[in-house]
């Protein structure tokens, strides 16, 4: 092998070794991953009142979101019309789907209906409850945060498809600081609330 010959091919090696570091580096970015979040565990507790379950069988459908409310940021109003997301966290899943799971979740530890399914379950169910999730952030009050949940919620029967009611639920937990921890956790708190309120309006539309 000639003089040039030897230094073409060890300037060909040094590139191919230079592209392989750069793919390298492209693969595995040098920058931290987003921490998940869970919304906080449901306290809704069995009840207590001694009567058997109703044969009514509930199926929850995924609340409808539109913008950054359908996603899995964990989104801020730090002043005005403004909406921000915290970097670096994000919930485990999207917010329509926290909040259904959540619903869902409450109503079986409740333990009041015969059935509780979701809406892809090929069971059949005798009222179907389906809404529109418009809020779902923390806002600043007094320069701290406050979780804020809005949902609409409609409870359809099944059997002649009419809506038997349909109700607001707005909810406001203040967070205990200002970091996301905390911020979680005041969320857990408005679900909770959230939950407990529409159990009881549920039964109270019951037909």
């Amino acid at each position: 092998m000639t003089l040039i010959a030897s230094r073409v091919a060890s300037r060909a090696l040094l590139c191919m070794t230079v592209a392989a570091m750069l793919s390298a580096c492209t693969l595995f970015p040098d920058r931290p991953a987003n921490r998940l979040f869970q919304l906080p565990a449901s306290t809704v507790e069995e009840s207590i009142t001694g009567n058997k379950p109703f044969s009514t069988t509930l199926r929850f459908v995924t609340p409808l979101a539109e913008g950054p409310v359908d996603s899995s940021r964990i989104l801020v109003k730090p002043e005005g019309n403004e909406i921000k997301a915290y970097q670096g966290a994000r919930w485990s899943n999207k917010s329509p789907i926290l909040v259904r799971d959540q619903l869902i979740d409450a109503f079986r530890r409740d333990g009041r209906f015969a059935g509780i399914i979701t809406g892809t379950s090929p069971a059949r169910s005798d009222l179907t409850m389906a809404g529109e999730l418009s809020a779902f952030q923390s806002e600043y009050q007094d320069g701290m945060p406050v979780a804020l949940i809005r949902l609409d919620l409609h409870l359809i029967d099944e059997r002649t498809r009419n809506t038997l009611a349909s109700k607001r639920f707005e909810y406001r937990h203040p967070a205990s600081g200002k970091q996301v921890e905390a911020i979680v956790e005041a969320f857990g708190e408005a679900s909770n609330a959230l939950a407990h309120e529409v159990i009881r309006w549920t039964i109270e539309q019951r037909p």
